[in-house]
C-alpha cells in the first residue's frame, strides 16, 4: 500500500494561524521540533504498511532531514486536482498501485498506530471508499475544548476524519462527479441537485444513520463508498485554528516527555 498526503494549503497573512507562527505553507507550521507535516510522514512510514508517499504541494528542499521513499508533486489547483496530482504521481513509481491511503497534512496527532488501526478498521478493503468520522462523545471525551463542527445522524453527531482508503481504479473513474460536488460545496441548491431532494429530507429530519447515509451519497456517484466510525479521535483532530494549535502542541509535548522518561 502507498498513501498521499495533500500539503497544498497556504495561509494569508490575515489568517490567525499566519499571524500565530508566521508560516504561510501550512504544512510547514512547526510543532515541538519539526514542521507539522513530519509528524504524519513518521506516522505513516513507522506503520510498517506503507511503502511509497507522495507530497503534493511542497518540495523537497521544504523538508529536513530527507525522508527515505518518499515523493513529491506540485499542487494542481483545488483539492480534486491536488488528489489527481498525486495519484499521478505515484503511478509513476508504483504503476499497480491498487489501494491507497489519502492523509491531509494537518492531523498531526496520528501515530503508527492510528494509521495500521484505521486500514484494519476497514475490513477485507472490498469497497472502493472508505471514509473515517469520529463520533461527538469519543472526540469530546479525548479533546473536550476542541470545539470540533458535527453534523447530526440518526443515532449520534459525527465530524469528519482526515483521511481515506481508495481504490486508484475507482477514483479515476469518478472525476467529473468529485470535481461537481467539489465546486457546489458553498452552493446549497446545486448539492441538492447533485443528492437529491429525498436525501435531503431525511437527513434533515435526522431519519438516516452515518452508514445509511454514506451507502446514499455512494450510490449516487456510482461507487462503493462506507464510513469508518473510527475509534481514533486523531483523525478528527486537524489543526484549523490557533486553539487547535495549543491543544496539538500539548499533546505532541506530553507525548515527547512520555517518550524521554519511558
Amino acid at each position: 500500500m502507498d498513501a498521499i498526503i495533500t500539503a497544498g494549503g497556504t495561509l494569508k497573512p490575515t489568517d490567525p494561524l499566519f499571524q500565530l507562527t508566521g508560516v504561510d505553507k501550512k504544512a510547514l507550521i512547526p510543532l515541538v521540533g519539526k514542521p507539522m507535516i513530519g509528524w504524519i510522514i513518521e506516522a505513516i512510514q513507522a506503520s510498517g504498511i506503507v511503502d511509497n508517499i507522495v507530497i503534493v504541494g511542497l518540495k523537497p528542499q521544504d523538508l529536513a532531514p530527507d525522508y527515505p521513499h518518499l515523493y513529491f508533486t506540485d499542487a494542481a489547483g483545488d483539492i480534486i486536482d491536488n488528489v489527481f496530482a498525486g495519484l499521478d504521481r505515484l503511478q509513476t513509481i508504483s504503476p499497480q498501485v491498487k489501494n491507497f491511503l489519502l492523509v491531509s497534512s494537518d492531523i498531526p496527532l496520528i501515530t503508527p498506530e492510528t494509521i495500521r488501526g484505521f486500514v484494519e478498521e476497514c475490513g477485507v478493503h472490498d469497497a472502493e471508499v472508505y471514509y473515517a468520522m469520529v463520533e461527538e462523545k469519543l472526540m469530546e471525551s479525548r479533546f473536550p475544548i476542541s470545539k470540533r463542527t458535527y453534523i447530526p445522524f440518526k443515532g449520534g453527531r459525527y465530524t469528519g476524519g482526515d483521511i481515506f482508503l481508495m481504490n486508484s481504479s475507482a477514483v479515476r473513474g469518478n472525476i467529473t462527479l468529485a470535481k461537481a460536488a467539489t465546486g457546489a460545496r458553498k452552493n446549497y441548491l446545486q448539492q441538492i441537485r447533485l443528492i437529491g431532494w429525498s436525501f435531503i429530507f431525511r437527513f434533515l429530519l435526522r431519519r438516516l444513520t452515518v452508514h445509511q447515509a454514506a451507502i446514499e451519497v455512494s450510490a449516487k456517484a456510482n461507487l462503493d463508498g462506507r464510513v469508518i466510525a473510527t475509534k481514533y479521535a486523531e483523525l478528527g483532530m486537524d489543526l484549523d485554528k490557533p486553539q487547535h494549535y495549543d491543544i496539538i502542541k500539548a499533546h505532541l509535548e506530553t507525548r515527547q516527555t512520555q517518550k524521554v522518561n519511558s
